[in-house]
């Protein structure tokens, strides 16, 4: 199974809605897999504190709580060039209709697309 710690935040700019999604990949690339189903308990080992879990697909859905997480303590996903555990950023523009379209790479098999509507679901 995956797990997905995000950040979501939402803003609206010149009447265009942006949201932007903070995860937390292996190397930007990769989605985080375990074995395990102990998922509030292996990610709390990792400091990554979570105000939400749900689990959709074979992906657990985790909301940082960011009062309690030190983001800071991870790195960024233009500060490396390994498999190292990194937040990314995605963003969409409009709600209905998307002014700028996702690539077609995806993660773990996940269109980045799907990634962000997972999330915002």
């Amino acid at each position: 199974m995956f797990i997905l710690p995000y950040i979501h935040k939402k803003t609206t700019i010149n009447t265009i809605t942006v949201n932007s999604y903070t995860i937390l990949t292996i190397g930007g690339k990769e989605l985080w897999q375990e074995d395990s189903n102990h998922i509030k308990q292996i990610i709390e080992e990792n400091d990554i504190y979570t105000d939400s879990i749900i689990k959709k697909d074979n992906i657990y859905i985790c909301k940082v709580n960011q009062e309690k997480t030190n983001i800071s303590d991870f790195y960024k996903w233009n500060e490396i060039t390994d498999s190292k555990f990194c937040w990314r950023t995605l963003y969409t523009f409009g709600e209905n209709q998307l002014w700028l379209p996702h690539p077609h790479e995806t993660m773990s098999g996940y269109s980045y697309q799907t990634l962000c509507e997972l999330i915002s679901i």
